[in-house]
């Protein structure tokens, strides 16, 4: 019995102990004073020789009472949308599978009605990954009228172009220490 419980502890280490390396993201924001919309791009790999199976969480910011009205998650290393679970309004979950030395890259966008004079993208989670990003790189897109008061990173450049005005952000080795906060 004793070696039967030490084998299972053994084997489900070894299963479970495999994990996707979250390294690179790319996301494109906007906001106007009633939505806030993203668009990202993110990348996981797995680098071990045996395949990887796991169940991915991506929280929603829900600060006040704000309600998520669209979400899609499209695979596009497989060419597949990808079925999540919504978790209440605090998130969804999906499954990723990497074959050993693979690489894959998902399309995630969601929309969100605002009911506060404030945006967020929730970054701090990327803590529970155990590492930094390689890279993250980060958009906002709004009217030229828009106003942004505060930003909880300042971005690197912004461009006016037509009637919208573009902020930028790239990070290397970023482990976030803030949410991204958009405060108008």
């Amino acid at each position: 019995m004793n070696k039967t419980v030490i084998i299972l502890i053994f084997i489900c280490r070894v299963l479970y102990g495999q994990r996707a390396d979250f390294f690179k993201e790319d996301i494109t924001f906007r906001l106007d004073s009633v939505h806030f919309s993203t668009e990202g791009y993110y990348w996981f790999s797995n680098t071990s020789d045996k395949p990887v199976h796991s169940n991915i969480y991506y929280p929603f910011p829900n600060f006040s009472n704000e309600k998520i009205d669209s979400v899609h998650i499209f695979n596009i290393s497989a060419g597949a949308d990808v079925k999540y679970i919504k978790e209440e309004d605090h998130g969804i979950s999906f499954n990723l599978f990497l074959g050993p030395n693979d690489t894959v890259l998902f399309q995630i966008g969601y929309r969100q009605k605002l009911q506060s004079d404030s945006a967020v993208y929730i970054l701090r989670t990327t803590k529970g990954w155990g590492k930094p990003l390689n890279t993250a790189e980060y958009n906002l897109i709004i009217s030229k009228n828009f106003v942004i008061k505060k930003f909880s990173y300042p971005p690197l450049k912004s461009y006016n172009i037509k009637n919208k005005k573009i902020y930028i952000w790239r990070m290397k080795n970023f482990m976030p220490i803030y949410d991204m906060i958009f405060h108008f």
